[in-house]
């Protein structure tokens, strides 16, 4: 997607810039903006930590079971996320057609920054039973029909975000709340228009300059503009790795004739109804 062609995505247009981010006034954390930080981070924390990563248990006796397995499993963790974004008041106060596309359109995008949280940074793997999640990630995608490649992309992508985030929690949840709120991140040409594109853009100016200011109050004003950077370049990755599974996706589920079988939010996530 060119970062100027969607004038309702606010994260992607030009009128966005590291230079006017740099002005004085978003360059401190009010007590207002802290007290926002840590009640979204809490949220966050307490949505995606997990005894044991859920992906972990794939059924994956055979085709049909693996998929019918996986939208099960990618089921609950999308509640996981919806109840994590009705938490926050800028999302709630969303016109309510407004906020059904955009969790139709966005939220299988996010799904690697949960993943974040239990990711191990010593062994590029997942901290429960050592390489297991990763494994049954490349099985997965190998048993239903995709090369060895779809499967790598998917496990590179959670190191990218990692490395991008460095697992930090404030970070992960500022970057998630972003994402949820952008407009065309899902690059599917048939995604409708929003009712209220402008509290839209509000809500997530709003919180792409909370993320801004906390980068600066970590890091510094240079160094905050290569994360900034960094993580900008992290978002297109996320675009083309989603649009990638999930045509995957959608083409095993259909010829496979498990349609029927799948759970029916991710009927919606994947756009199939």
């Amino acid at each position: 997607m060119d970062m100027n062609e969607d004038k309702d995505n606010i994260l992607f247009d030009e009128s966005i810039n590291l230079n006017e981010m740099g002005d004085a006034p978003l360059r401190t954390l009010s007590v207002e903006d802290w007290i926002t930080i840590e009640s979204i981070r809490s949220s966050f924390l307490s949505s995606f930590q997990y005894d044991h990563p859920p992906f972990v248990f794939l059924d994956l006796s055979d085709q049909a079971t693996a998929l019918i397995s996986w939208s099960q499993i990618a089921n609950e963790v999308s509640l996981r996320f919806i109840n994590f974004f009705r938490q926050i008041d800028e999302f709630e106060g969303l016109h309510a057609d407004d906020r059904f596309l955009l969790i139709k359109y966005n939220l299988l995008a996010v799904f690697p920054i949960s993943k974040c949280v239990y990711y191990n940074q010593t062994n590029n793997v997942t901290s429960y039973d050592s390489k297991e999640e990763a494994e049954r990630s490349r099985r997965f995608f190998m048993l239903c029909g995709g090369s060895f490649d779809i499967g790598e992309i998917c496990i590179n992508l959670v190191v990218l975000i990692r490395n991008a985030t460095a697992q930090d929690p404030t970070l992960l949840s500022l970057l998630l709340t972003i994402l949820i709120l952008s407009r065309g991140l899902s690059m599917n040409e048939n995604e409708p228009s929003l009712t209220d594109s402008l509290a839209v853009n509000r809500a997530q100016f709003y919180y792409t300059t909370l993320l801004w200011k906390y980068l600066i109050s970590k890091e510094g004003e240079v160094q905050a503009c290569r994360h900034f950077t960094h993580l900008l370049t992290t978002i297109f990755r996320i675009q083309s790795t989603t649009k990638r599974s999930r045509d995957f996706l959608q083409d095993q589920f259909m010829t496979t004739d498990t349609v029927d079988r799948m759970a029916p939010l991710m009927q919606t996530f994947l756009h199939i109804s």
